[in-house]
């Protein structure tokens, strides 16, 4: 998942006075300004940085059945779209639709016509500054009870993001009532956005990664010898202890597409733009996983908690050692007792984050061999324009890498947004690097794993839908 974005400076969005709307004041003698969360946020939102989940009275964690998109600035209604410019779409096409036949996300439901059934937009998962006080939502589709009734799900998908149910641009005269929602702040570093990994089809359309995709599958690798020890990107095939992966390296070849397309618009408080964020082999931190072949890895930590709570012990991990969270024993039972009331690892480590000999650690269900287990140590870079705490042993380790060497500067290319929804063919000649990380020689357009659309400093409120490749008719 992306983590940090470049510091654009573009100020914040209007809405400052909508604050007192999501904190209370804390009023009373000696009136310090400070301000807390209001409670029924806290309940209804309960991953906002730097809170601590709501409790009810029996001291269990208040769990929301539905996700939720709290007003945010001056909290104006949204008077919707304008009928879409069908025209737009005129001399394009477009990766074909279809689980099995290629990437085309609509955010609908598998069967429409079920109204049990609610849209979901696979495989994104959402990210932020950390400005205390902010939330993003959604979280993760399988977070919420109302999602996820009796253990079943009302979406086909293994995880990722709740559609929204919002009206969304049709030109085929077909029902588009789900979309993709991004909906937080208020940001005061860099900002937030949500990201999607785009994996080699193996499994999915074809069973090897030295099998050929069928027919109407453009965008799989070349397919690689089973003993192959680079794939066709010229990543390493195995880490660097000589061990498969632990995590997917996959990736797509958009070399026969022009560029990416989708529609987009902004709710009456959102920023009016958006970037949109490529990775490659020169700039992924994901495809450097273990091997570090063209950028190097960072990651930062904390040893206390946002919150102010103290890190407490809580249940044990697969070694037996206690995993430390971000949690106030006094506030309510122990993380570890709440298996069953918060049973994905991603979330309980969103709501009770984890902290001090626990910071470095991460789930057994996403190992991370670079970092896991590593001391969360205060560093500052030789040139003094940044410190903080990262996941490095001094003496046994390198220090963490400068942004020289750094990954994640991403490819990228800012979009005004409008209250109206608009069509985007964005080539890729328009994407460059931030200037935040390693230069990349080019834009490697046969290893690109991942898309993100962020957001600057300030209110986030951005919708898309329809997010493909395209390339232009001939």
């Amino acid at each position: 998942m992306l983590r940090r974005l470049p510091p654009i400076a573009l100020g914040l969005a209007a809405g400052l006075p909508f604050i007192g709307l999501l904190f209370a004041s804390c009023d009373g003698p000696g009136n310090s300004g400070k301000t807390s969360p209001d409670p029924s946020l806290v309940e209804a939102v309960p991953w906002l940085n730097g809170v601590l989940p709501a409790h009810d009275a029996t001291g269990q964690t208040i769990v929301p059945q539905l996700p939720m998109y709290p007003p945010i600035g001056l909290g104006l209604p949204d008077p919707g779209s304008r009928p879409p410019n069908c025209a737009a779409l005129d001399g394009y096409e477009f990766a074909p639709s279809g689980f099995l036949t290629g990437w085309f996300d609509t955010f609908e439901p598998m069967m429409p016509t079920d109204p049990a059934e609610t849209g979901v937009a696979p495989g994104w998962s959402s990210y932020d500054d950390l400005t205390k006080y902010a939330f993003h939502t959604p979280g993760d589709a399988t977070w919420y009870p109302g999602l996820n009734p009796g253990g079943g799900k009302t979406f086909d998908a293994a995880w990722g993001l709740p559609a929204d149910r919002f009206p969304g641009p049709s030109c085929d005269g077909k029902p588009n009532d789900w979309v993709m929602h991004f909906k937080g702040g208020l940001f005061r570093k860099w900002g937030g956005g949500i990201s999607h990994a785009l994996t080699d089809p193996v499994g999915r359309y074809r069973g090897l990664p030295s099998d050929p995709c069928p027919p109407g599958v453009d965008f799989c690798p070349a397919p690689i010898d089973g003993n192959a020890k680079v794939d066709s990107a010229g990543l390493p095939t195995t880490g660097k202890s000589g061990d498969p992966f632990l995590q997917s390296h996959d990736f797509f070849d958009v070399s026969k597409y022009d560029g990416v397309a989708f529609w987009a618009r902004r709710g009456p408080d959102g920023h009016d733009q958006s970037l949109v964020i490529l990775t490659d082999k020169f700039t992924s931190g994901r495809l450097a996983r273990e091997n570090e072949t063209f950028c190097r890895r960072v990651r930062e930590c904390h040893t206390t908690c946002l919150s102010g709570a103290p890190c407490t012990p809580g249940e044990l991990d697969e070694n037996g050692k206690p995993v430390y969270r971000c949690f106030d024993p006094a506030a309510g039972q122990l993380p570890a007792m709440q298996a069953s009331q918060i049973p994905v690892a991603s979330q309980l480590d969103l709501m009770f984050p984890r902290c001090g000999p626990s910071a470095c650690t991460s789930p057994s269900s996403y190992l991370d061999r670079d970092f896991d287990d590593k001391a969360c140590t205060r560093y500052t870079f030789p040139a003094a324009d940044e410190s903080g705490e990262y996941c490095y042993d001094p003496g046994k380790d390198q220090p963490p890498p400068s942004r020289d060497d750094r990954c994640q500067d991403g490819w990228q290319t800012a979009i005004e947004l409008t209250l109206d929804w608009k069509f985007y063919a964005l080539p890729w000649s328009q994407f460059g690097q931030g200037g935040f990380g390693k230069r990349a020689p080019y834009m490697d357009l046969k290893s690109i794993d991942t898309i993100a659309f962020g957001a600057t400093m300030g209110w986030a409120d951005a919708y898309f839908d329809n997010v493909t490749l395209y390339r232009r008719k001939k």
